[in-house]
């Protein structure tokens, strides 16, 4: 039967902060419950008009909602970091493509209110981490896009300078 863990993360000054991380196997897949609304909120908080309000709410929210649900998982526990200090959660997931590490993504929870069950949920995830293969072909700084990228320039500016030295003489 495959290992399956769920923690629902809620603020605990602000309840309609709410995100739901699931542990299925060795991926960890995050609902984003409620971000739409969160999002509105905002825009209220900053006292922009209503029609910019209604216009992302009902003609944008589902397609920033897609791009979030896109965005959040799942995502290899292994390429997971958490940090819970003092019922403060954050949580930074990195998103692959093509199998390197492209971009990291930090959700900030603030002060959970259950800081026990988010503590059993850190460790649950660490020991899936230990279990886990790792997820990318390279280890180190060889599993980042921007290293990759960093190689290429090196090496056309490697190539290029003794043409540019030779024509120059």
């Amino acid at each position: 039967m495959p290992f399956t863990y769920t923690y629902t993360a809620r603020n605990k000054d602000k309840s309609e902060r709410v995100i739901t991380f699931t542990i299925f196997e060795n991926y960890l897949r995050v609902n984003l419950t409620g971000l739409v609304d969160q999002f509105s909120e905002f825009l209220e908080e900053k006292d922009r008009q209503d029609a910019i309000k209604d216009f992302i709410s009902t003609q944008s929210g589902s397609a920033i909602y897609k791009v979030l649900e896109r965005l959040s998982g799942p995502v290899h526990v292994n390429d997971v970091k958490t940090n819970l200090d003092d019922g403060h959660l954050k949580i930074t997931f990195w998103k692959r493509i093509a199998g390197l590490r492209f971009a990291p993504i930090t959700l900030v929870m603030g002060k959970v209110d259950n800081p026990q069950a988010a503590a059993q949920f850190v460790d649950t995830l660490m020991d899936r981490q230990d279990q886990a293969e790792k997820p990318g072909f390279f280890s180190g700084p060889l599993d980042y896009w921007v290293s990759w990228i960093g190689l290429l320039i090196g090496l056309i500016v490697l190539i290029k300078w003794p043409k540019k030295h030779k024509t120059s003489e």
